[in-house]
């Protein structure tokens, strides 16, 4: 029982460091967003880079942080100290000077990278070519590592090849429900540590595998374990998720967003009774609408818009959030909305789990952001009446 809720902990500690580690990047010296974020070959950036889009290609250099929210993300090039990324696709094929922490729904690593490696996907793939300087720590539903780990690899998967090299031990936890061999270790692969690993089953190892140390299995209860993996990878992607729509937010709409801000700083309290109605209104108005068969288009179009304002509300309440803690820590405030938003997303959405009181925690900051949105929009109509 003991080493289940020691691993818990570690996956738990592993995700939030994966996430809470941008803020290191306050002062980040460039951003780049659009439809399509590209970094020529002979381009180099001094300082840390910020990238939002639904493509971002990296050929060039990067002389500090590549920290990039995209559809796709590919990195040619060379990244001086290191990548923290989150998209649908994350393929890095260069050089990266310190650690990769990525999360997304296929990843995969063909180049280098000189110290650690935090990897959270569905899918995650280390490629022939790959070299880990450090150590590996993954979550995903199918892992493989056809490459070199200098040091440890560990972590939790549905099902685990490996056909590279690994210096030192790997620990694993293996959650896959089918009666077949969840690791697997070919004839290629060499193991200059530990073999040790938890599953129902047990593991292919290759008689010609080389292992210099010891293989040793434990059983675990898979139901449990997977539930714990669901629940973690979900506010994973919850929490990426609030971060891609919070760029939009602030680099597509920068002036909007900084106003309704300042709004909902300026004056608190007098957020909550306007958003509380409008969130309640809108409903009863849509099932309206959807009585007369004329109005049908239209309660589509604003229920549409009442969900989308629900979500962009915790947004911006998490920005706050997160511009309030940097205030108190640095004393003083933060023109850069960016780091305010990588911690107020985080902190906001954690608290938004809390048993019990998660879902009141989460109305208050949807009526918060609402009246933010309500009295912006109130004040730009009085000023066109003017």
């Amino acid at each position: 029982m003991k080493n289940k809720t020691k691993n818990k902990i570690i996956l738990v500690l592993a995700g939030l460091f994966l996430l809470l580690l941008p803020l290191v990047a306050v002062k980040a010296t460039g951003a780049k967003t659009g439809n399509s974020v590209y970094v020529t070959k002979d381009e180099i950036i001094s300082g840390n880079l910020y990238a939002a889009g639904e493509n971002v290609t990296i050929d060039g250099s990067v002389s500090g942080d590549l920290i990039a929210v995209a559809q796709t993300i590919t990195v040619n090039g060379r990244i001086e100290g290191d990548i923290i990324a989150a998209g649908q696709d994350v393929i890095i094929n260069g050089e990266v000077g310190g650690n990769i922490r990525i999360a997304g729904n296929s990843l995969m690593i063909n180049g280098s990278a000189a110290r650690n490696v935090n990897a959270f996907g569905a899918k995650v793939v280390f490629g022939p070519e790959s070299r880990v300087g450090w150590d590996i720590y993954l979550a995903g539903a199918n892992a493989e590592i056809r490459g070199t780990v200098d040091g440890s690899v560990s972590g939790q998967a549905g099902q685990m090849l490996i056909t590279g090299k690994i210096n030192k031990n790997i620990d694993l936890k293996l959650t896959n429900d089918r009666n077949i061999p969840e690791l697997t270790i070919t004839s290629e692969a060499i193991i200059n540590g530990d073999v040790n690993y938890t599953s129902k089953n047990l593991a292919d190892i290759s008689d010609k595998a080389s292992v210099a140390g010891k293989i040793q299995q434990e059983t675990l209860e898979t139901k449990e374990t997977n539930s714990f993996l669901l629940w973690l990878w979900g506010k994973i992607f919850a929490i990426f998720s609030a971060l891609t729509v919070g760029l939009a937010l602030i680099y597509l709409s920068k002036d909007s967003t900084s106003k309704i801000l300042e709004r909902m700083k300026e004056a608190p309290t007098k957020m909550l009774l306007p958003g509380l109605i409008l969130m309640l209104i809108l409903p009863p108005l849509v099932l309206i609408l959807i009585f007369t068969l004329i109005g049908i288009p239209l309660a589509l179009i604003v229920g549409a818009w009442w969900i989308s304002m629900i979500y962009i509300a915790k947004i911006f309440t998490a920005i706050v959030v997160g511009q309030f803690i940097i205030r108190k820590i640095s004393k003083k405030e933060n023109k850069t909305l960016v780091p305010s938003l990588i911690l107020g997303v985080i902190v906001s959405w954690f608290l938004f789990a809390i048993p019990f009181v998660g879902w009141i925690i989460g109305l208050i900051a949807v009526w918060f952001g609402l009246g933010g949105i309500w009295f912006y929009t109130s004040q730009q109509l009085g000023v066109l009446k003017k």
